[in-house]
């Protein structure tokens, strides 16, 4: 029996698309504007503390407040932010077709070229982000939807922080992130730049192209020791078909030393 709610405000539910540690994401209809969206749900859990609880309201309202100022072709929109009392949702863009979790195993990757072109899209969408202050810090193909139609969409802004800015997420000691894609820097107590996301998304390149993780680690420690020491196996050793001229910039996106990385997604368009 299913306790999936029939309406979540004005949003009438239709199904429900996925669910990760936090939110429920439901396919619902938007009745006011006669079109489909996604809506993210965030759970209530009876069992969690009271910090805990604010510190998803905080992920929440940091989403809604940075993807919210976004307007780019490759950015999952968001139209509206709703906390009322227990219930918090976001209303975001519905886009078909999936993330590109899928495209990464070894029986089912991307042509070399539309694997890049994605990439392409993303250092757009990323530059676009980074000009107007916003700093992702979870890019991964999770975090990526590929429409049937060819278009990309970055979505899950909960991590991202103001260029600059205090994100009120970080706590000492505390890692945010996907463990497998974050640059060696979001795992010690430094400032992050844009050149984090450079980094996961040459971690995310390197998935697509090969299928394979590059830091196949079996726990966070782990995972942590790999990419601190920059241990991986090189693209072509995996798939001798990639291009070596995109190998180096999987590379240089994926230098231990920031300093060493591009700089900015734009230039690694």
């Amino acid at each position: 029996m299913s306790d999936r709610p029939h309406k979540i405000g004005k949003y009438t539910i239709l199904s429900e698309l996925g669910q990760g540690a936090s939110a429920v994401v439901y396919l619902a209809e938007d009745p006011f504007n006669d079109r489909k969206v996604a809506v993210k749900l965030a759970k209530s859990d009876a069992d969690m503390g009271e910090e805990e609880a604010k510190r998803f309201e905080k992920l929440f309202l940091n989403e809604a407040s940075l993807a919210g100022k976004l307007n780019h072709p490759n950015i999952v929109g968001v139209f509206d932010a709703v906390v009322e009392g227990d219930q918090q949702y976001i209303v975001m863009e519905y886009v078909t077709g999936g993330s590109l979790k899928k495209y990464c195993t070894e029986t089912n990757l991307l042509p070399v070229r539309q694997a890049v072109l994605v990439i392409f899209k993303m250092c757009r969408a990323l530059d676009y982000a980074f000009q107007n202050g916003v700093i992702h810090r979870d890019i991964k193909p999770a975090n990526v939807l590929l429409s049937w139609a060819g278009e990309v969409k970055i979505l899950d802004f909960g991590l991202a922080k103001s260029v600059g800015g205090d994100d009120g997420l970080s706590m000492p000691g505390q890692v945010l992130g996907t463990p497998h894609y974050m640059a060696p820097e979001q795992w010690g107590d430094h400032q992050v730049d844009a050149r984090c996301d450079v980094f996961s998304l040459g971690a995310t390149l390197y998935h697509l192209l090969t299928g394979q993780l590059p830091f196949p680690g079996h726990n966070a420690q782990a995972i942590s020791r790999l990419i601190t020491e920059g241990t991986f196996t090189r693209p072509r050793a995996l798939v001798p078909g990639i291009p070596e001229d995109l190998e180096l910039v999987i590379l240089h996106m994926m230098e231990v030393e920031r300093r060493f990385r591009y700089a900015t997604t734009s230039q690694v368009a």
